[in-house]
């Protein structure tokens, strides 16, 4: 296989997993909101939930803002995708195809099809595919970074300066990161994800019904 591949593969590997995690502390913060808002005996103007709200908050727009990344030393989905698009011709609707051949259910003419219906009929991966994405994943993003730069990461000397970002907006740039991660999945791994979001197979609500202070 060609090194940029392998590459490549661990790359989207490594990204899926920062994705995840911040696609989970999402879930979790959502719904930590509906069993506040539902339970009349809490009140919402309390210094430990704009605490917990306040460092969820950040660690969603720090999760987003990884993804635009473009130092050196770290990985991200708009450094690999920038790194496909300027290798053009490494990946091949025949390589694709030999990628399904390995399997024994679906065969290299369903790999053809399916490069074919996400990635286009050329025989190559098209540069223009690639930088479209790059630019929806840059637009999607772009008021996060700004809000993460002057807002949290930094202090902004100009205090005029006030950008307002709401949980609605940082929601809809975390679900165009997850959609091109899952799509970069099926073109690099032929994973077919529907979801990031893993599935939790145990009660994790259940510590919410002990008294956390005891006596």
């Amino acid at each position: 296989m060609n090194p940029k591949i392998e590459q490549w593969k661990r790359d989207i590997e490594k990204i899926t997993s920062d994705v995840t995690d911040t696609i989970e502390s999402q879930f979790i913060f959502k719904r930590l909101g509906e069993i506040v808002t539902a339970n009349s005996k809490i009140g919402a103007d309390n210094l430990f939930w704009d605490h917990l709200a306040s460092s969820f908050g950040a660690s969603l727009v720090l999760g987003i803002t990884r993804q635009v990344d473009k130092r050196p030393e770290v990985v991200s989905l708009l450094k690999l995708l920038e790194d496909i698009k300027d290798n053009p011709g490494i990946i091949t609707k025949q390589w694709y195809g030999d990628e399904y051949e390995k399997s024994p259910v679906l065969g290299r003419a369903f790999g053809i099809q399916s490069f074919e219906e996400h990635f286009g009929s050329k025989p190559e991966l098209d540069p223009d595919l690639i930088e479209k994405d790059i630019q929806a994943l840059k637009s999607a993003t772009a008021k996060v970074a700004r809000f993460r730069h002057t807002r949290i990461a930094h202090k902004n000397a100009d205090e005029r300066l006030v950008i307002d970002l709401n949980f609605a907006e940082v929601e809809a740039a975390l679900k165009e990161v997850e959609r091109l991660v899952i799509r970069y999945q099926l073109l690099l791994n032929q994973s077919d994800y529907n979801e990031l979001m893993p599935s939790i197979t145990y009660n994790w609500e259940s510590i919410f019904r002990t008294p956390w202070i005891d006596g």
